[in-house]
């Protein structure tokens, strides 16, 4: 079966619950925040149409550490990972960077850094 193109990833707003079957594929400890390990498990969920790997790899870096702590609100440990709520986020700046793109997120979701909570939601203040 071929992979999906990575121009289907789910960061928009209306495909909830793609990305959240899609964040239960990736964080293999279940514990709600993604490793830059987990991260790269989409290398194996979709094509990337012929891009390099080592690009690739460098997008996704990107992206991982722009969404960690996107809300601003986490210290230690935590502030390391992309939790459960910046999922959506990391997904969008990682597509825009495959893309060439070097746009900032929705700007809707400005309002969310140095805030807890968030505008779309799934358990009451998890940006996903």
């Amino acid at each position: 079966m071929a992979k999906p193109s990575y121009s289907e990833i789910p960061y928009q707003r209306d495909k909830l619950q793609s990305r959240k079957s899609l964040f239960d594929s990736c964080d293999s400890h279940s514990n709600h925040y993604l490793s830059m390990a987990e991260a790269e498990q989409l290398l194996d969920q979709y094509d990337f149409g012929g891009k390099p790997v080592a690009e690739v790899k460098r997008c996704i870096k990107a992206a991982f550490d722009e969404a960690k702590n996107y809300g601003g609100d986490q210290t230690g440990a935590a502030a390391d990972f992309v939790e459960h709520r910046e999922f959506r986020i990391f997904l969008e700046i990682f597509v825009k960077k495959l893309e060439g793109k070097d746009d900032k997120p929705d700007p809707r979701l400005e309002d969310l850094k140095g805030k807890k909570g968030g505008t779309t939601t799934c358990c009451g203040g998890c940006v996903i």
